[in-house]
């Protein structure tokens, strides 16, 4: 069993750190002559381990030096494998959020204890169940009630602080290097597969390299607590073997002998086996192991057959038996050929493991008792079954191991803690112990193994590598046929030895065949293309034939997944279908959803450029009453299903401890206000109400909503709801007060929330604020106010969004006359620039001195200039010589003493109002 000291998974983080910067640099496609100088100009980098430390003001300075928008993903690529993968945040926002209610709950007990409350009171009781369900621990293994409720309480608080402190310290991998490194690089190692149980758990070197696009999903299986009890250490320990190389569906499918072999025939066989001593010494000296064990997948993947690709040293020892066969047709060659096939299998497996790969760790819980006789066993098993759950218990609780049937609580808990007690009617003893597959060695009980497994996918094990295996000579047929000189004949040698030296009959796919499936689905694909939607279920019928007879062929579903439904003809069509389905009521929908669901599910989920997908899928699941019931035209009506269904999925979540279902509960919330929201949406978009419109439309997308699709981008949990909920009530509210008082004001803060809204801690990116403003002037553009345009159409408005949003606070908090007063400041102050520009470009100053008398509005003034002797500097521009008629009078604060100086005084006036003047003395010295 891996325990904490043996995990491969420790050598992660040594092997990272030596990993080149120039092939990280690759790996996301950025280029190294380019980058690499600029890590070490800007950020002092010169080598992979210092690019952990980098923060996110780091980044912002390596985006500037970014010649195209994709480079910045890219770095953002390289920089973040530290941070929570879109797998993990859900899941670790989940464990915060029931952090908190458990710190809530202990802070209610406190006050309840220090009124003066008693454990037996209902209002106590009450809590302790709150507090229970927050810390996810299962009501068989909570503290006894003769513990001290306060003590309960210490523990229960110091749990809490250690799961805080876990969170904290996380470290991510990325997807590739996960699979890299996961068990030691488990995933990639081949499996030879014989009738031999020894064969199929021996470890072998690593068959494949890591795909290109490794693509993570959640977990297909849910989270499981199982109990397994073996009489004999041999049978322990194969199964022990066969969990953590291979996997529970594994394990489950050899029960029916579905791999050539039985879980139970090979133990009983090695039971069998024993000789009679052995058997007679084991009636005095039993042996009986209960063991409980916590199954936590966290992620899932599957390797499509065209990723299928051969590691360097795999491909190279295939290359050199392609050699050997190529030579001269001596008879002395085929024993060695046989001898370089079985070496080969030895070393790499005769099968690559295809999936579905499931990513986690499994938590263990032993006890362990020897030397009783026979007829005790049924005693031994009710004193070790007492004993495992107080470990247990404890395990859960914090408190070491809790005095369970005459259980000594002493000892001391260690990565993989061991613990021993002594019956007094038996005479037994009983060894305890706990191990971990996977997870903070540092652990110290489940919950804080359980949190940092969830944080830190360096702590991830390989615990299922499910049940799809490609034998070695459809992988070369498939995809190294190039790297072959008869990629057929090695093929063919390969699996002929396979048969000779397994005894298991082996069937090689015709190479032409093969290569043909992906031609003959695109001539397929051609005719549908063609297709006109007139007898759906006959239609989608062919389909599903055609989709059949490629399973048969190919022996997977790659070809249909990866060339059929990313084909834009196919997916036309079954757009058409739908909505052809929709308009009539000739055709019976439940037979064609059937259909469409063979089809598409869960296939469909493994395409990523299927825009249309989410609203077939939704019309596919959706009820008959949904159909006819879901019509929505009230704000209000919206509002009270999202408290509805945000108060079933806070209730699934509080009683249900399966992931399973409470993925269930979230997948039906998510499609539930996927298609209220939409039904709103368009009742808006009928009625022209295009702010509102806006203002939902921007929230929903704060919570993953997509614009464009018109679906959630992945599943809704209590935290989106709640700010969907929150957000969507307060938003509406503040945007009718404000359009009861100023149009321009509502306006502005409807283009804020657009700008702002989001569900996370983390800010909208300036990619998304650039989508949303581009909505905003899609759906507002003509019925924006003056005031909130000339915000938008400042310079650079679309890209200083802290400047733009530092203005419409403005405009939302300031009165209207300040407002329209800053307004006409700054429009005066353009139109002085744009006068500036056109004047300085006109005409210079000197050579007009004699030019003709320009008319002027106010006589008065006209006048009051000619009687000065003035006309000539005013309105011209005046030059540097004008500026050097005014004296000491423009020092000295003096007044005129005759008429005769009040010329100059009156022209020291003028040249303070001209600002060409300014300009041209202080600011250019050529003019």
């Amino acid at each position: 069993m891996d325990t904490a000291n043996s995990r491969s998974n420790e050598s992660l983080p040594k092997g990272k750190r030596k990993q080149d910067l120039q092939e990280m640099l690759r790996e996301v496609g950025l280029a190294v002559e380019y980058w690499l100088p600029k890590l070490q100009e800007h950020l002092g980098v010169t080598c992979a381990q210092a690019l952990q430390h980098v923060e996110e003001k780091d980044l912002q300075k390596l985006k500037s030096q970014a010649q195209h928008s994709w480079e910045e993903r890219a770095l953002e690529k390289l920089l973040n494998s530290n941070s929570l993968s879109k797998l993990q945040e859900p899941q670790v926002k989940m464990i915060k959020k029931e952090q908190k209610k458990a710190e809530q709950a202990l802070q209610e007990l406190r006050d309840l204890l220090s009124e003066g409350k008693k454990g037996q009171e209902e209002a106590v009781r009450k809590k302790v169940a709150e507090l229970r369900q927050a810390m996810e621990i299962p009501k068989e293994y909570w503290p006894p009630p003769e513990k001290p409720l306060r003590e309960v309480m210490e523990h229960m608080q110091r749990q809490l602080n250690l799961i805080e402190g876990t969170l904290s310290d996380r470290q991510n991998l990325t997807d590739r290097d996960l699979l890299r490194w996961a068990s030691g690089g488990l995933a990639l190692q081949g499996i030879y597969k014989t009738s031999y149980q020894k064969d199929l758990v021996q470890k072998r070197d690593e068959l494949l390299s890591v795909p290109k696009e490794v693509l993570l999903y959640g977990p297909e299986h849910g989270s499981r607590m199982e109990t397994r009890e073996f009489t004999s250490s041999q049978e322990e320990s194969k199964f022990t073997q066969m969990t953590e190389k291979l996997g529970f569906s594994v394990i489950a499918s050899a029960k029916g002998g579905g791999w050539g072999f039985s879980v139970e025939a090979g133990m009983d066989h090695s039971k069998h086996s024993e000789s009679k001593e052995t058997q007679q010494s084991r009636s005095e000296h039993s042996y009986f192991c209960s063991t409980k064990f916590s199954y936590v997948p966290l992620a899932s993947c599957h390797f499509p057959m065209d990723q299928l690709q051969f590691s360097k040293a795999a491909l190279q020892e295939l290359q050199c038996i392609d050699d050997l066969m190529s030579q001269s047709a001596d008879t002395d060659r085929f024993p060695m050929l046989r001898h370089r096939a079985e070496t080969f299998f030895q070393r790499f497996g005769s099968h690559a493991n295809q999936g579905p790969l499931h990513l986690g760790g499994i938590y263990w819980w032993k006890a362990t008792s020897e030397g009783f006789r026979s007829e005790q066993l049924a005693e031994v098993k009710q004193q070790s079954a007492e004993a495992l759950n107080g470990y247990i218990r404890g395990s859960y609780s914090g408190f070491g191991l809790i005095r369970a049937a005459g259980v000594d609580g002493s000892g001391s808990h260690s990565e993989t803690a061991t613990q021993s007690t002594t019956s007094q009617n038996l005479q037994t003893k009983v060894q305890l112990s706990v191990a971990q597959t996977g997870g903070p060695p540092e652990a110290n009980g489940f919950l804080q193994w359980k949190a940092g497994l969830v944080a830190s996918n360096q702590t991830w094990s390989v615990i299922d590598r499910g049940l799809q295996l490609v034998p070695v000579w459809d992988i070369i047929l498939s995809n190294h046929r190039s790297d072959f000189k008869d990629p057929f004949q090695v093929a063919s040698l390969l699996k002929d030895n396979y048969t000779a030296l397994t005894g298991i009959t082996a069937q090689i796919q015709d190479g032409e065949e093969l290569l043909s499936v992906g031609k003959e689905a695109r001539v397929f694909l051609e005719d549908v293309k063609s297709w006109e939607v007139s007898d759906p279920e006959e239609q989608l019928q062919k389909l599903i034939n055609f989709m059949q007879i490629l399973i048969q062929k190919t022996n997977s579903y790659d070809t249909w997944v990866n060339i059929c439904l990313t084909n834009e003809g196919l997916q036309n069509f079954l757009v058409n279908t739908v909505n052809f389905c929709k308009q009539s009521s000739i055709y019976e929908t439940k037979f064609i959803k059937s259909q469409l669901c063979s089809l598409l599910d869960p296939h469909i989920y493994r395409v990523n450029d299927f825009p249309q997908a989410h609203s077939i899928m939704q019309w596919v699941f959706q009820s008959k009453s949904e159909e006819e019931h879901i019509n929505i035209s009230q704000f209000s009506e919206l509002i009270k299903i999202l408290k509805k269904t945000h108060n079933d999925l806070r209730e699934v979540m509080a009683k249900s401890e399966s992931a399973e279902t409470v993925e269930e509960a979230q997948r039906k919330a998510t499609y539930k206000i996927s298609l209220s929201l939409g039904c709103f949406l368009n009742y808006l978009q009928e009625k022209e109400q295009p702010d509102t419109q806006l203002l939902l439309l921007s929230i929903a997308a704060g919570a993953g909503y997509h614009v464009v699709n018109n679906k959630f981008q992945y599943l809704l949990g209590c935290e989106e709801l709640d700010f969907l909920l929150d957000k969507m009530q307060t938003a509406q509210d503040k945007y009718q007060e404000l359009k009861n008082m100023c149009t321009y004001r509502a306006q502005a803060f409807l283009v804020l929330t657009g700008l702002t809204a989001t569900a996370g801690v983390m800010a909208v990116s300036p990619e998304e604020k650039t989508q949303r403003l581009a909505l905003i002037r899609q759906l507002m553009g003509q019925f924006l106010s003056k005031e909130v345009v000339h915000v938008l159409s400042k310079p650079g408005a679309d890209q200083d969004w802290e400047n733009l949003e530092k203005d419409l606070r403005l405009l939302i908090d300031v009165n209207c006359e300040a407002t329209i007063s800053l307004l006409q400041m700054d429009e005066i102050r353009k139109n002085l620039q744009s006068i500036f520009h056109e004047r300085k470009q006109s005409h210079d100053p000197h050579d007009n001195r004699n030019s003709k008398w320009e008319v002027i509005e106010h006589t008065a003034f006209l006048k009051l200039l000619q009687c000065l002797g003035l006309e000539h500097y005013y309105p011209k521009r005046m030059s540097r010589a004008n500026f050097h008629l005014i004296n000491k009078i423009s020092v000295y604060n003096t007044q005129p003493s005759s008429e005769r100086e009040l010329p100059l005084y009156f022209l020291q006036k003028l040249q303070v109002l001209d600002y060409g003047l300014r300009y041209l003395v202080f600011r250019n010295d050529e003019n």
